[in-house]
């Protein structure tokens, strides 16, 4: 007799971790926006430094929102790669997996 497809927990554990980092990645992409048109508006500080600090804050800016794409990016691929159905067995193991070891990010 063949078994039918489970629910893939792993499949399941990553989807759930996709939500709680989508929720951190829209706090990180806006986490220098109010500083960044802070320092764009009024001319409270002017001259060479202060221009390379606006160039560096952009910068950072930037950088920041690219990076936390990428999380998402990973994270979605590794979603795709995984089967949403797998045999009772191999979601035995992959339960297993989660489950046993170490858990690491508990702050999500």
């Amino acid at each position: 007799m063949t078994e039918l497809p489970v629910d893939n927990p792993r499949y399941t554990a990553l989807q759930q971790a996709l939500t709680k980092v989508e929720q951190h990645v829209a706090r990180l992409r806006a986490a220098l926006d109010e500083p960044f048109e802070l320092f764009c508006g009024d001319a409270v500080w002017i001259g060479p430094v202060a221009r390379r600090f606006g160039e560096d804050l952009g910068h950072h800016r930037q950088r920041l929102k690219q990076q936390a794409e990428t999380v998402v990016a990973e994270l979605e691929a590794e979603i795709r790669r995984t089967p949403p159905k797998v045999s009772p067995a191999v979601a035995r193991e992959e339960a297993a997996r989660l489950y046993s070891g170490p858990r690491m990010f508990t702050g999500f």
